[in-house]
């Protein structure tokens, strides 16, 4: 027989969701933003200001926070179904 999760495991869990949800939205937001940022025009130079080469960089840092939330609504999911899916 399996044990079902403690209330603490099943709260880390319901906690692990909201958070990742939360990282998930900002990284996806910020990715959309860094996207959009590369196709413009000033990023290549015909506009005025622009970002320049530090889109790249911020571009990668928000894909990798979006692969974050993604791991945290995992582990979040994981912990909150306990020892019931083997």
């Amino acid at each position: 027989m399996s044990e079902g999760p403690t209330t603490g495991q099943r709260l880390l869990g319901i906690f692990m969701i909201l958070f990742g949800l939360c990282v998930l939205l900002v990284g996806g937001g910020c990715t959309i933003l860094w996207l959009s940022e590369i196709g413009s025009p000033s990023y290549y130079g015909g506009g005025m200001g622009g970002m320049g080469g530090l889109a790249n960089p911020l571009l990668w840092v928000s894909i990798i926070t979006f692969a974050g939330g993604v791991v945290c609504l995992w582990v979040g999911g994981k912990l909150a179904a306990g020892k019931y899916r083997e």
